[in-house]
């Protein structure tokens, strides 16, 4: 299986708001993006927890409006890292969407459960036709077995999805059977580019990130001290030093 370099995404401002009552606000947005990039940190997401819309629908009434993570993520970010909103079509609008990309947005982050992969295409055209980069978050992605997962990533690809994530919702997958879906999704895909969302709620979500780094995952998701959801993810501390200590160098500095 071929290795690569992997890139990590920072979820603290989106995921790591569940645990604060999706209490981040603006200077909070701005101050964290703005380190975050400072750091070098590529991909950095941000807003509400459950996604655009979800203050509208009364899902949480976070801190700052959509349009104010916007706003403070795009005066934040710095060098070459880039920011982004989760979506979650039906709890999102085409609309909300829309806004974000005019406020400068790189990259969406289109979230579904795995039965619902026929909601996200008009998301994903609307994203794609604007020059967005998407990714498709499968939530829950063990409800299903891993066969039947890579046909709905293939589904997802065919929509023009950039990256296929596998998402451990519930922070219970074990690493064979995480190893299982990327290798059941890359044989049925080859040429698709996966990404890995773990929850550490039995402890496992660095071992999981360890196992995707073996399969050649493109992408992996971490947050500041693990704050998110649940028992949290891990550790954006942690994943930055392990990832150097297997011999993947970027510009970031650890310690800072």
């Amino acid at each position: 299986m071929k290795k690569y370099k992997p890139i990590l995404m920072d979820c603290t401002l989106r995921d790591g708001s569940y645990e604060i009552d999706f209490q981040f606000d603006e200077n909070d947005t701005f101050t964290i993006t703005r380190e975050l990039s400072k750091s070098s940190i590529p991909y950095i997401e941000v807003g509400h927890g459950i996604g655009l819309g979800a203050s509208e629908k009364r899902l949480g009434i976070a801190a700052a409006s959509d349009e104010q993570y916007c706003n403070a993520s795009s005066k934040a970010i710095e060098g070459n890292s880039k920011w982004g909103m989760f979506c979650i079509p039906g709890i999102a609008t085409l609309d909300n969407l829309s806004m974000a990309i005019e406020h400068g947005m790189n990259f969406v982050r289109i979230g579904c459960d795995v039965d619902k992969v026929d909601e996200t295409e008009k998301f994903v055209t609307l994203a794609k036709k604007n020059g967005i980069e998407v990714f498709t978050n499968f939530m829950k992605s063990y409800v299903l077995s891993s066969k039947d997962f890579a046909k709905i990533a293939k589904k997802s690809l065919s929509f023009g999805s950039d990256i296929i994530y596998i998402v451990d919702s519930a922070g219970g997958m074990l690493p064979n059977v995480t190893r299982d879906f990327i290798r059941r999704t890359k044989d049925l895909n080859p040429d698709c580019k996966l990404g890995f969302h773990g929850h550490d709620n039995l402890g496992l979500s660095m071992a999981n990130c360890m196992v995707s780094i073996e399969e050649g995952v493109h992408f992996l998701d971490s947050t500041l001290q693990g704050l998110g959801r649940s028992s949290g993810n891990v550790k954006t501390e942690h994943l930055v030093c392990v990832l150097e200590r297997l011999g993947f160098h970027y510009n970031w500095d650890p310690i800072k």
